[in-house]
């Protein structure tokens, strides 16, 4: 028996089942952007900034100690225009402080009209509930929409040996699947140990152009920012004297817990 193809179908054969065509349009081939826009997102310690070496080709994001800024570099890759962001990192144990945190949104602004995919990165080891926490913190900073711009880089994957990805995803339980189900099971394994021209660059890149195409465009960090100020509350006013003001100088927002969050004693770095 004789079995219709989508085009057969398009000239007047058999109906096409649903499934067939969804499977159809997820292989299909994915046109190249011109220019793709990364965000990096992860830890201080190990493999955030080297994931964004790794992509750029060359050591451009310091390793050596931890961010308090957002860094941006260009570079280009098989003729596509390629913009990274590195953030600051977040800490395992210790809060966050709000500088950083502010920083860390300010990632999304810096490649106008807005990035096409953050990286979580995540090194392969055990992935405990204050993991997912520390996860869930800072991504949330840029809103519900971001998980549908996301992808998982996975780090240090030679450790598995002969272990895969797949049941080292299998084997940490709960908390690593709630990550990846919040990004559709997004996920890439890169191996940051190659140096100068990278053979999965290409390919992490296609990966995100293939979830452009299926999400139906960018991550646009003006949503989140108009939403914050939708959600900020009224409060009534009792205007203070005017030289009160002046004294308190400018004042964080309502929500923001600038004023509340306490100083953070930094990790010391490891020799």
């Amino acid at each position: 028996m004789e079995v219709n193809t989508p085009l057969q179908a398009a000239a007047g054969g058999a109906p096409v089942p649903e499934e067939e065509v969804k499977k159809a349009a997820s292989t299909a081939q994915v046109a190249p952007l011109p220019e793709i826009r990364l965000v990096v997102l992860g830890w201080r310690w190990p493999g955030k900034s080297l994931t964004g070496n790794t992509i750029i080709g060359r050591e451009e994001f310091r390793l050596e100690r931890a961010a308090e800024f957002c860094v941006k570099r260009q570079t280009e890759v098989k003729g596509r225009q390629v913009t990274v962001v590195d953030t600051p990192g977040w800490f395992s144990a210790q809060d966050t402080p709000p500088s950083y945190k502010q920083e860390l949104v300010k990632g999304a602004s810096l490649c106008p009209p807005g990035p096409h995919a953050f990286l979580l990165v995540i090194p392969v080891g055990m992935f405990t509930d204050v993991d997912r926490a520390r996860i869930e913190e800072h991504v949330s900073l840029f809103g519900e929409r971001v998980w549908k711009h996301t992808i998982v880089v996975f780090t240090w994957a030679e450790v598995l040996r002969t272990i895969s990805i797949e049941r080292y995803i299998r084997r940490e339980g709960k908390e690593l699947q709630w990550v990846l189900e919040k990004c559709k099971r997004r996920y890439f394994v890169i191996n940051n140990c190659i140096f100068g021209e990278h053979p999965q660059v290409g390919r992490l890149l296609e990966r995100v152009e293939k979830m452009v195409a299926e999400e139906g465009g960018l991550y646009n960090p003006e949503e989140v920012e108009e939403k914050e100020k939708e959600q900020e509350p009224v409060v009534e006013s009792q205007s203070p004297p005017i030289r009160d003001v002046r004294e308190l100088g400018a004042r964080p927002k309502q929500n923001s817990g600038l004023g509340l969050s306490k100083a953070m004693e930094v990790e010391p770095l490891s020799n």
